[in-house]
C-alpha cells in the first residue's frame, strides 16, 4: 500500500456492494452484546452449580467491550502499517469461530475465554470497517452510509433479540448460533471488499496535513469520545430501570411505551443524515448532546410513565444520531495516513466509556440513597454543558479554521 503520496486517488471505485457490506459489518460488535441479553437467565440457570457463574455470565456481555478498549489502538496501528483487507477478513472469521464455540464447549471458563476472542475480533472488525469506509468513500458518501447503518441497526437489533430468545428456548446455548451470520458475511467480503491500492484523500475531504502524527488531536478525540460514551450509555443501560422505578407503573404500559420510544433511534439516524449536510461535525455533536441532555433531564424529573416516555423519545433521537455523528466527526479530523490509528483510538475510548458508564451510574445512585433517577438529573445537565461547549468551539476562530488547519 503506497502511503507516500496521499493526493493519489484510489483507482478502484467503491460502490453499493462495499457500502452494504460495511453497514452490515458495523453491526457485529453490537450483536455480540445484545444477542446474549435474552440468554443470560437461561445460562445462569444452566450453570447454577458452577462456582462464580453469577459473576462470569453477566461479564460475558461486557468483556468483549473491554477487549475492544484494550486492543483497538494496536489494531489501528496495524491497519496503517500493513493494510486493511486481510485484517478484516481474518477478524470476521475469528468472530464467527469464537462466537460459535460455546455451541460445543461445556465449561463456563472456556466459554468465557471464547468471549474474549470475540472481543478481540470485534476490535479489529470495528476499527478496520470504519477505516475502510473512509478509504472507500468521500464525506458525502460516508454521511449516506452512516445514515444507512443508523437506520438498519435498530431493525437488526430487534431481529437478533427475537432470534436469540427463540434459539435459547430451544437449547440453553442456542443463542450462540447467531454468530454464524459472520460466515456468509466473510464470503461477501471475500468477493466485494478490496484493499485500497493507495491511501487517498477524497476530493471533498478537509486538507489536513498528516505528515506527522497528530498526538494532541488524538488525545482530544479520545477524551471527548470517552465522555460522550459515558453519557450515551447512561440511558442505554439503565433506561428500563428508570421506568420501573415509577410507583404504580403498569409493566404492560411500560412495555408499550418503550416500544414506541425505540422508534426514535432510526429517526435519530435520519436526523443525523439531514443535520450533517447543513452543520459542521462539531455542531452535529452539539445537537446530539442537546437531545440526549434534554431527554435525560426529563427522565430524571418525570412523575409518570407518559412524561418519562416523551423525554426518553427525545433522548433516543440523540442516541440514534450519536455513533454516526462521532464516526463522521473523527473521519473529518485526520488525513489519509492516520485513518486506522484514529479509528483505533476512537473505538478504544468509546468502549472504555461503555465499561465505565455503569460504574458511574451505580456510584451516583448509591450516593442518592438508591434513587434510580438521580443520575439522570446529574448527567443530563452535564450533557447540555458539553453541547454548549461543542457549539461554542464550532463558532470560534479555531473551530472555523479547523477543517483547513494542520493536524498539530
Amino acid at each position: 500500500m503506497n502511503t507516500a503520496n496521499p493526493s493519489i486517488v484510489t483507482p478502484r471505485k467503491a460502490g453499493v456492494p462495499q457500502g452494504i457490506v460495511m453497514a452490515l459489518t458495523a453491526f457485529l460488535p453490537i450483536m455480540a452484546i445484545i444477542s446474549l441479553v435474552p440468554a443470560v437467565p437461561t445460562l445462569i440457570q444452566h450453570f447454577s452449580q458452577t462456582p462464580h457463574a453469577m459473576t462470569l455470565i453477566p461479564l460475558m456481555l461486557t468483556a468483549p467491550g473491554l477487549m475492544i478498549a484494550i486492543s483497538a489502538p494496536f489494531v489501528g496501528w496495524a491497519a496503517d502499517a500493513v493494510g486493511r483487507r486481510k485484517l478484516l477478513l481474518g477478524s470476521t472469521l475469528l468472530y464467527g469461530i469464537c462466537g460459535t464455540m460455546p455451541l460445543y464447549l461445556h465449561d463456563l471458563v472456556a466459554i468465557f475465554i471464547s468471549r474474549l476472542g470475540v472481543g478481540l475480533a470485534e476490535a479489529i472488525v470495528l476499527t478496520i470497517a470504519n477505516t475502510m469506509m473512509m478509504d472507500y468513500f468521500g464525506m458525502r458518501e460516508r454521511r449516506f452510509w452512516l445514515t444507512v447503518q443508523g437506520v438498519i441497526g435498530p431493525l437488526a437489533a430487534s431481529a437478533v433479540m427475537a432470534g436469540s430468545g427463540y434459539l435459547t428456548a430451544i437449547q440453553w446455548n442456542g443463542a450462540f448460533w447467531i454468530y454464524a451470520v459472520s460466515f456468509p458475511l466473510f464470503l461477501a467480503m471475500l468477493v466485494w471488499m478490496f484493499e485500497p491500492e493507495t491511501v487517498a484523500r477524497h476530493a471533498d475531504e478537509p486538507e489536513i496535513d498528516d505528515s506527522t502524527f497528530p498526538w494532541p488531536r488524538v488525545a482530544t478525540v479520545v477524551s471527548i469520545t470517552f465522555a460522550l460514551a459515558i453519557i450515551y450509555y447512561i440511558y442505554t443501560i439503565n433506561g428500563g430501570s428508570a421506568f420501573h422505578s415509577l410507583n404504580g407503573a403498569s409493566p404492560a404500559r411500560i412495555g408499550m411505551i418503550l416500544s414506541v420510544v425505540s422508534l426514535a433511534v432510526p429517526i435519530g439516524a435520519l436526523v443525523f443524515g439531514f443535520a450533517s449536510k447543513r452543520l459542521t461535525p462539531e455542531q452535529v455533536l452539539g445537537l446530539v448532546m442537546t437531545f440526549i441532555g434534554l431527554g435525560m433531564l426529563g427522565v430524571g424529573f418525570a412523575k409518570d410513565e407518559v412524561s418519562m416516555g416523551a423525554s426518553a423519545f427525545i433522548q433516543q433521537i440523540g442516541a440514534g444520531m450519536a455513533v454516526s455523528a462521532m464516526i463522521f466527526w473523527v473521519s473529518s479530523l485526520f488525513g489519509p495516513a492516520h485513518r486506522g490509528r484514529a479509528m483505533g483510538a476512537w473505538s478504544s475510548a468509546f468502549f472504555a466509556g461503555m465499561f465505565v458508564s455503569p460504574l458511574i451510574f451505580s456510584a451516583l445512585r448509591g450516593w442518592a440513597g438508591d434513587d434510580v433517577l438521580y443520575p439522570f438529573r446529574v448527567i443530563g445537565p452535564i450533557a447540555l454543558i458539553v453541547a454548549a461547549l461543542m457549539f461554542a468551539f464550532a463558532a470560534s476562530k479555531q473551530g472555523r479554521a479547523l477543517r483547513l488547519a494542520k493536524a498539530a
